[in-house]
C-alpha cells in the first residue's frame, strides 16, 4: 500500500529543473550554431568558453532527469494511493522509461494511469485522454529521436568541430524543447493540484 504524500514540494523542485535544463539547452545550441558559423576562425577562449556551457547543458539534462524521475514517482505513488485501478507501480513508472522499446509507450502508460486516477480516482475507466498528455508524449518521443541521430552522428567526427547536420538537428531539439518543456510544466502543475485537491475530497468526505 503506497501512502500519500503532498506532491508540491517535489513539483516545484521539477518545475525549476526543467526550466534551468531548457535555458542550457537553448544557450548550448546557440553556442553550437555559433561555433559552426565562425569555423575555422574560432577563437580558442571562446572554444574553452563554449565547451563550459556545452558541459553545464549536461549537468543540467542530468540533473532534471533525477529530479523529474523523483516527481513521477511521487505522483504515481499518491495515484496508487487515490486508486486501485493503477496497473504500473511507481518503481516502473520510472524505470520504463530507460527500458529499449518499452520507453516507447510504456512511460505514457503509468503518466496517463496516474493522471486519470489522480482525477478521477475509481472511476476513470472510458474517460478520453487529455491533449496535453498527448501532445507532450509526442514531443518528448521526437525530440529523443533526433537527439539521438545527432548523437550518432557526431561519434563520426570526434576530432573535429560538430558538422551541419549535427547542429541543425541541435538547434530543432532545443526549439522543439520549448513547447515540450511547457507542457511538461502544465502537466506537473495540473497533477499536482489534482492530488492535493483528491486528498481534500476524501480527506473531509
Amino acid at each position: 500500500m503506497h501512502a500519500f504524500k503532498d506532491p508540491s514540494a517535489r513539483t516545484r523542485l521539477a518545475i525549476i529543473s526543467v526550466w534551468a535544463y531548457l535555458a542550457a539547452e537553448l544557450i548550448a545550441a546557440g553556442s553550437s550554431l555559433y561555433l559552426f558559423r565562425t569555423e575555422p576562425f574560432v577563437d580558442p577562449a571562446q572554444l574553452i568558453l563554449i565547451g563550459g556551457v556545452q558541459i553545464l547543458a549536461g549537468v543540467a539534462m542530468i540533473a532534471s532527469i533525477v529530479v523529474v524521475a523523483f516527481w513521477i514517482y511521487r505522483v504515481s505513488a499518491n495515484a496508487h494511493a487515490l486508486s486501485d485501478e493503477m496497473t504500473i507501480s511507481p518503481g516502473w513508472a520510472v524505470g520504463w522509461y530507460f527500458v529499449p522499446i518499452a520507453n516507447l509507450f510504456k512511460p505514457f502508460q503509468g503518466m496517463k494511469e496516474a493522471w486519470m486516477a489522480s482525477h478521477f480516482r475509481g472511476n476513470w475507466h472510458g474517460e478520453p485522454t487529455p491533449a496535453l498528455l498527448g501532445w507532450w508524449w509526442g514531443l518528448w518521443i521526437v525530440t529523443n529521436i533526433l537527439a539521438n541521430v545527432s548523437f550518432r552522428i557526431s561519434m563520426e567526427y570526434p576530432d573535429v568541430l560538430a558538422p551541419g547536420p549535427v547542429v541543425a538537428l541541435d538547434i530543432t531539439v532545443a526549439l522543439l524543447s520549448v513547447p515540450l518543456c511547457i507542457l511538461l510544466v502544465r502537466l506537473m502543475r495540473a497533477m499536482c493540484h489534482a492530488q492535493l485537491h483528491a486528498r481534500h475530497d476524501e480527506t473531509f468526505a
